[in-house]
């Protein structure tokens, strides 16, 4: 019998160029189906220790403000020891990282429409997880609802189901046999994949800052633990989380 893996979605920016973010990064976690419910108990655990809440819903954002119901964290000792507590659950091997990053003013540049930068996000996202699971696995795909974008993500799905991915290594028919369920949630549902993608899509943007746009500034202790989880994924040898600039 198969085995599956879960691709978890969210993102940081918005694609429209209308939104003042520089950046669009689409997030994905990966992790083997049967590991959801430890990982669950691991971060419900985390949330209790500092926040005293393990149904609070972790939003990347305000997590990075410390403000609201995360405002503990404007303690320094408190904000590392988090951190840190939350990086070491994310280093299992079990969880792989993917990141589709697009510069929105070069994707101006290059006359994309905002639609432009949708669809070729969530395609490279799908080419890259169903590109990374075995003969044994199968895919099923969770994605952080936005009613304005949604309809990108399942074309880009049902186009791989139709003709393949870009590359031709595989096939439409090899497509639908190994992805075999697309879901559309909110936070209510309180997916843990989908709160981790939520959670470190920004770190992505760290590593671009200072990796492609040289940002000069020195990063916080934070920001180095944060930029060094994704670089660890990365340079894994299994070589399943990949942090791809699309423009």
């Amino acid at each position: 019998m198969a085995s599956y893996k879960i691709l978890a979605l969210d993102e940081s920016g918005k694609a429209s160029y209308n939104h003042f973010s520089k950046l669009f990064i689409l997030s994905g976690v990966i992790i083997p189906e049967e590991f959801k419910i430890k990982l669950d108990r691991l971060i419900k655990k985390l949330k209790r220790k500092y926040f005293q809440n393990e149904e609070i819903v972790f939003h990347g954002r305000e997590i990075l403000r410390k403000k609201g119901p995360f405002a503990i964290l404007q303690d320094s000792a408190k904000e590392i020891n988090f951190w840190s507590d939350f990086i070491n659950i994310i280093n299992n091997r079990k969880i792989d990282l993917i990141f589709i990053i697009t510069n929105k003013q070069n994707a101006r540049l290059k006359n994309w429409h905002s639609k432009t930068i949708l669809k070729r996000s969530y395609l490279r996202m799908l080419e890259e997880f169903a590109k990374g699971l075995k003969s044994r696995n199968k895919g099923k795909i969770i994605n952080e609802s936005d009613p304005s974008q949604d309809l990108y993500l399942i074309q880009a799905h049902n186009l791989i189901q139709s003709i393949g991915t870009t590359d031709k290594n595989l096939s439409g028919i090899k497509y639908r046999k190994k992805i075999t369920c697309l879901s559309l949630v909110n936070k209510l549902n309180l997916d843990v994949d989908v709160q981790i993608a939520d959670t470190l899509a920004s770190a992505a943007e760290v590593k671009y800052n200072l990796d492609i746009l040289e940002d000069s500034r020195d990063l916080s202790r934070i920001e180095k633990m944060r930029k060094r989880l994704i670089e660890r994924k990365i340079s894994h040898k299994s070589k399943t989380s990949v942090f791809e600039i699309l423009i």
